[in-house]
């Protein structure tokens, strides 16, 4: 030791050490929170059966949940392969009395495809819901985007018979009106030539000021980051889902998770992924939140796995 150092009273060397932990301490909790999963996967719902055009394939997809007026959960899904003219496709509905109990009750068939609302035939898919002034509103696809709001979250009225805005499919609505005054609303837009590598399949957003529009006619595109993979490159364009937690905002691709300062800019890398042993075995994320905590919701689609929606809680840390 020099002589220098000797000099240094420990109390001061103390100080010091105390003033660089208070540091380290306040770096880190000024650090962005990461997702993490907090639980097992629970099944919510399986195969459902339709009262009409039921068959032996048909599976829930792209989906919502939400609590209603009555103080019941409802989850409302895309339903695929049934006997349903033109594309097969419309939306069910199951209820529940707590948002983490196994196996919901079934409510019916909530949409089938109506000519009169200009929806393609058998191709009602993707819901999702947000509230706003104790009101919800249900957005779905069906060439573009359409609407439909309810006072208590059980009887839903279409908002017109034209879809609000222009998209592909697959959208997700963010309440981002504390820092832009805007809504976002993000959805799969398959292109041609917009991605040789995803199948010409990408992500847009538009915005406005209300839900019922006008929406803008500018469209930012936001393309997939997550390298597409082998037999399924459109994937990760597919059921976007953007959420904000403290100042970040948090981009879902399947189970690879994204953050950024900007819900209109994103790059790389990701800063969690949710499912590293397989990240295609549960698709079409979204959250949920019940006093406080938030869960992880997403449905499971391939091989021998269980076909239904399933859900694990979630933690940020």
């Amino acid at each position: 030791m020099n002589s220098a150092a000797a000099r240094i009273h420990p109390r001061f060397i103390l100080t010091a050490l105390g003033i660089a932990a208070a540091a380290a301490t306040a770096t880190a909790g000024d650090r962005p929170p990461i997702p993490r999963l907090d639980g097992p996967w629970v099944q919510l719902v399986g195969r459902p059966a339709l009262e009409r055009w039921a068959t032996d394939e048909v599976e829930p997809v792209d989906f919502d949940a939400f609590l209603a007026g009555d103080g019941r959960w409802y989850l409302i899904s895309c339903i695929r392969n049934t006997a349903h003219p033109g594309a097969k496709r419309l939306l069910y509905r199951w209820s529940s009395p707590e948002l983490t109990r196994e196996g919901w009750d079934p409510e019916g068939i909530f949409l089938s495809s109506k000519p009169e609302w200009d929806h393609a035939e058998g191709r009602v898919q993707a819901p999702f819901h947000v509230t706003d002034a104790g009101r919800h509103y249900l957005f779905y696809n069906s060439r573009g985007a359409h609407l439909m709001s309810s006072g208590d979250g059980v009887r839903f009225e279409s908002f017109g018979e034209r879809a609000v805005f222009r998209m592909g499919r697959d959208v997700c609505v963010l309440d981002d009106r504390e820092a832009s005054g805007r809504w976002i609303a993000y959805y799969t837009s398959p292109e041609p030539g917009v991605n040789p590598a995803t199948r010409d399949h990408t992500i847009r957003a538009r915005t406005a000021e209300r839900l019922e529009g006008p929406w803008s006619e500018e469209a930012t595109e936001i393309p997939p980051l997550t390298p597409p993979p082998d037999g399924y490159p459109f994937v990760y364009a597919e059921s976007p889902l953007v959420v904000k937690r403290g100042g970040s905002y948090y981009r879902f691709e399947q189970l690879h998770v994204y953050r950024s300062d900007d819900p209109l800019k994103w790059d790389g890398p990701p800063v969690a992924n949710l499912a590293p042993r397989d990240p295609l075995k549960r698709l079409a994320p979204e959250i949920v939140t019940r006093e406080g905590r938030d869960y992880l919701l997403a449905y499971q689609w391939r091989g021998r796995d269980e076909r239904g929606i399933f859900l694990a809680p979630l933690r940020w840390e």
